[in-house]
């Protein structure tokens, strides 16, 4: 018996942690068919998708602020510019036609 309920308790946590891993990474409908074999409530089940979206683009708001952080700490536009133009020629052709519309 207490196996049995060992069992259970490991898949349930198994269950929380891929649905806490997958707010990041599911799709919403994937999402959605995961947490709808727990039988919930429809408010549960709306709150928890909702809580779901939220976390993720927090999650991927701050994972890009800090993507951006590190490559401009690491990137100086200015002195690539500057070694770029120090470092070659620059030429620079443009052609430019005019030609009437056709009248119907």
């Amino acid at each position: 018996m207490s196996e049995d309920l060992q069992s259970k308790a490991t898949d349930f946590v198994k269950k929380i942690l891929t649905v806490g891993v997958g707010t990041i990474f599911l799709t919403e409908e994937s999402l959605r068919n995961l947490v709808s074999e727990f039988k919930l409530p429809k408010e549960l089940l709306a709150g928890i998708l909702d809580s779901a979206a939220k976390t993720k683009n927090e999650f991927l708001q701050k994972l890009s602020s800090d993507v951006l952080s590190q490559v401009a700490q690491k990137f100086d536009p200015a002195a690539l510019a500057q070694e770029i133009l120090k470092s070659n020629d620059i030429e620079m052709n443009i052609r430019l036609s005019f030609k009437p519309k056709k009248k119907e």
